[in-house]
């Protein structure tokens, strides 16, 4: 049953999460043109608000603890450890290369010597956009702080479900 809340819960953050991610990334397109991230680098020097949302956001797509990823994560884990302890494993193996993998894009990208004048004279966030990305950042924070609210909401549709199976 709580592989079941997991999965929910995980389908709601991964629409927060990669939602934000797609934001930033298209605001950082609309500022320079360009989202390679071969051609990218020295974008926190200019736009250092947009880089650390961006950052916040692949924190909640690590599932470090705090943000909403972390208990829909855990609770996925810990059910496939008990029924599947391969399957487990090799999800856990799996969030550690996706880590490295994000962390080296984002060193890359977003970090070093500026490589193009447009990258230095793009400008930050504007209001708005910074209202958008307060919000979805905020929904990551609250839905992995306070997780019950939630899952209590999804635990009787899970329970009905589970019940269905046996």
């Amino acid at each position: 049953m709580h592989g079941v809340q997991g999965a929910v819960f995980q389908l709601l953050n991964f629409g927060i999460v990669a939602g934000g991610l797609f934001l930033i990334t298209g605001f950082l397109h609309h500022r320079i043109g360009s989202t390679d991230i071969i051609g990218l680098g020295g974008v926190a020097k200019s736009m250092s608000l947009l880089v650390a949302f961006f950052f916040f956001f692949g924190l909640a797509s690590m599932r470090v603890p705090g943000t909403n990823g972390f208990p829909a994560e855990f609770l996925l884990i810990v059910s496939a450890l008990s029924t599947h302890t391969g399957a487990g494993l090799a999800a856990l193996f799996t969030i550690v290369v996706g880590a490295g993998y994000f962390l080296g894009i984002y060193r890359q990208a977003f970090l070093g010597p500026v490589r193009h004048a447009v990258i230095s004279e793009a400008v930050g966030l504007r209001s708005r956009e910074l209202a958008l990305v307060l919000v979805l950042a905020g929904l990551i924070l609250l839905l992995g702080l306070w997780p019950s609210s939630v899952l209590d909401i999804i635990r009787v549709a899970s329970e009905a479900w589970v019940g269905h199976l046996k």
